[in-house]
Order: structure tokens, then sequence, then C-alpha cells
């Protein structure tokens, strides 16, 4: 048995990578859109403001969607490299 798990998965999703990810399903104009919400992403923190440089932003509602597409893709990939295929995948 095999459990894997992801700490701090908002912060750890590489835009670029979920980017180019999107621009094989969306339109240019669509792209635009997404690309533009997911970095320009600032926070308050101890009343000074600051711009997110890694990952989605956690409480975004696109957030949530690039975070699952983009494991999705990781996991396609890995199951496709790993050299024992698991029996029962849930």
């Amino acid at each position: 048995m095999v459990s894997y798990d992801m700490v701090s998965p908002f912060t750890k999703v590489p835009i670029t990578l979920s980017l180019e990810l999107l621009s094989h399903l969306l339109e240019d104009d669509a792209l635009a859109l997404f690309k533009h919400v997911l970095t320009s992403t600032y926070f308050c923190f101890e009343e000074q403001f600051y711009e997110q440089t890694n990952g989605v932003a956690m409480g975004s509602p696109l957030s949530l969607v690039i975070n699952n597409f983009f494991m999705e893709d990781f996991e396609k990939k890995v199951l496709e490299q790993a050299t024992h295929k698991p029996v029962c995948w849930f």
C-alpha cells in the first residue's frame, strides 16, 4: 500500500508549468486572463503588503482548480513512469 501526501499544495504549484498545461486547453484571451490572475497575487501581513511569487493564492476560487489540474497531470506522469503499476487505484 502506498499513500502520497503533498505538504502546502497551493504554494508549491508552479505557475509557469500550470499556464503551459492550460495553453493546450484554452484560447489566448482566456489564457491571458488566467495568467493575470495567477501572477498578480498580493496579500497583507502585519500591515505590510507583499507580492506572492510562488504558487497560487490560498483562498482564491481559481487556486483549487489550478491545483487539481496540476496534480492530475503530475499523477498521470508519475503513473506512466512507474516501474510497478498499481493494481487498484482510488
